[in-house]
């Protein structure tokens, strides 16, 4: 018989495509060797014989059998195939002469290494279950046609079933390639969704309608709670399981519960800077139907950083409404104040009666006091510009702990440094942080516990994944076990004048002159604090590399 020869590209699959294959075919061959009986499916000798006699006559009317299996499936390879010389379609004449090659050998599995790859992205990938149903279909009803029209007898019968069989098993073979493939696409389609939630930057959490338990969370989510439970360290570990409202503040869980059924009444919901420690998000919510299940899903967006500008603008607007005040106040008293203290002053020269002596220099000593608050609201109220230059923090620090060392304040209170030791340097005015510092230091150690008082000063780089700021930053943190600061105090601490501390012990302008130098150093401050428990104060203050970048980037835009 001629010999024919495939001319697409070859195909190599690994041992493990064709061990696949394989064992495939070895079920399928089981399965028809019991259906038809081995006389006609197995792999004896009359059986091979059989299976020659069947290839020797789809060989001598190779031809036509393909024309007919053109024409009769044109509408289904139409557009997916070429055409060889004589007019016949390349894909279906490769197709027939390796169904040959394996009727003759049984373990030349070429035929089914190319149909396996073809329904995984040829064309029998495009195709429905019905249209490769067709296929072979047809081409079983042909070459039958081909048998009874030239053979008879036993003969006839045994080629006529053993083709059946043949293509029942390449129906078979090509059912399962297909779900195999349909399995993959559907695995890589819900890895691709999987992997496109997970690596979402916005935390991301699937919640069981009613119940409100976490169905499951991404891994933003997942940084967010351990990043909460740095903060708050009774926080719970365990996310998945729990329900919702159990992650919220009391104070939020009604709320939270009323959101929630609104999700379910209405499909959709959202929350602006709803509270999660110390972090503020815009919550979106939307309930996802898929089958004949839901579930609520929630997104976060991190706005903590918008909340920090805002009320930084806000508080902007109060430091200027209040300097403008304070310095008509300082001019207004400061000129009556020196005449009283010269006149204080010229009476003490000539007094003898020392007890009327003592008196006026306890009089000079609260014009003094007087004074001192009176240059303190004239600095708030004409701040000097920030000269910016790159600062070594940890040395600054170091340099700042030494001032206080034999301070009175500070008898009894272990100071403890914690520097990170790749410290970037920040960009930033070093006396006024410096004052900043300085001044952090004094409210803890006024702050401080009878016993066992500790003041930290931590300073580390910004990680990734904190805040939504890109750029890098440095973070300072002056940390105490004091008293704390109650909640509902928060709010106001960088108020001018507000104050925590007894009547006589401040005029409450030292933590908004720390905001302002702060805030002229183009940095954050942010103050976090628990009854009871302490205070901390994190410092945000840009690295020198990305400011100097952004200067020279926004110079070489200019020119």
């Amino acid at each position: 018989m001629q010999q024919r020869q495939t001319n697409d590209a070859p195909i190599q699959a690994t041992p493990e495509e064709v061990q696949a294959i394989r064992t495939q075919l070895a079920e399928i061959e089981q399965s028809l060797s019991r259906l038809w009986g081995e006389t006609i499916w197995s792999r004896t000798p009359e059986c091979i014989q059989i299976r020659a006699d069947a290839a020797d006559l789809i060989d001598r009317h190779f031809d036509g059998i393909v024309q007919q299996w053109g024409e009769s499936i044109a509408y289904i390879v139409h557009g997916h195939s070429k055409f060889d010389e004589k007019g016949r379609p390349d894909n279906m004449v490769n197709s027939l002469i390796r169904f040959v090659d394996h009727l003759r050998d049984p373990d030349d599995i070429c035929t089914y290494v190319y149909l396996r790859r073809h329904c995984q992205e040829g064309m029998l990938a495009r195709a429905k279950p019905s249209q490769f149903n067709v296929i072979h279909i047809a081409l079983k009803q042909i070459i039958l046609d081909h048998v009874k029209s030239t053979m008879s007898g036993p003969a006839m019968e045994r080629v006529r079933d053993l083709m059946v069989a043949a293509i029942d098993e390449r129906r078979l073979m090509v059912s399962q390639f297909y779900i195999e493939s349909r399995e993959r696409l559907l695995r890589e389609s819900e890895e691709k969704y999987r992997n496109t939630v997970d690596h979402a930057p916005d935390p991301m959490y699937e919640i069981e309608p009613h119940t409100w338990k976490v169905l499951s969370v991404n891994a933003a989510a997942m940084q967010l709670h351990k990043m909460e439970s740095e903060h708050y360290p009774d926080a719970h570990k365990d996310i998945v399981g729990r329900t919702v409202p159990d992650l919220v503040p009391p104070d939020k869980y009604a709320g939270l519960l009323e959101t929630l059924e609104t999700v379910m009444r209405d499909s959709s919901a959202q929350t602006l800077e709803f509270p999660i420690g110390p972090f503020f998000f815009d919550v979106k919510y939307a309930l996802i139907t898929y089958g004949k299940k839901q579930f609520i899903q929630m997104i976060l967006r991190d706005v903590t950083q918008r909340r920090e500008m805002l009320d930084s603008l806000i508080k902007a607007e109060r430091l200027a409404a209040a300097g403008t005040f304070a310095a008509g106040v300082a001019h207004e008293v400061n000129n009556p104040l020196a005449s009283i203290s010269s006149l204080v002053q010229s009476i003490l020269t000539g007094e003898q009666d020392p007890e009327r002596r003592t008196l006026m220099h306890t009089i000079l000593s609260q014009i003094t006091r007087i004074s001192s608050t009176l240059k303190d609201l004239v600095n708030f109220a004409r701040p000097t510009t920030a000269q910016r230059k790159q600062v070594d923090v940890n040395g600054l620090i170091a340099e700042t702990l030494r001032l206080i060392t034999y301070n009175k304040r500070f008898s009894g209170i272990r100071v403890e440094p914690i520097l990170a030791p790749d410290l970037r340097r920040a960009f930033a005015d070093d006396n006024e942080i410096q004052q900043v510092l300085l001044n952090l230091l004094f409210n803890a150690a006024d702050a401080a516990p009878a016993e066992g008082a500790v003041i930290k000063v931590i300073t580390e780089n910004q990680r990734p994944g904190q805040g939504s700021d890109k750029s890098r930053r440095v973070f300072i943190k002056v940390v105490d076990n004091g008293i704390g600061i109650p909640r509902e105090h928060l709010e106001r601490v960088f108020d001018p004048f507000f104050t925590t501390k007894p009547a006589g012990a401040g005029v409450g302008l030292g933590l908004s002159l720390c905001q302002r130098m702060i805030l002229s150093n183009q940095g954050t401050v942010r103050v976090d604090s628990e009854v009871g428990r302490g205070t901390a104060v994190t410092i945000t203050l840009a690295a020198a590399e990305e400011t100097v970048r952004a200067q020279q980037a926004a110079e070489m835009a200019a020119s």
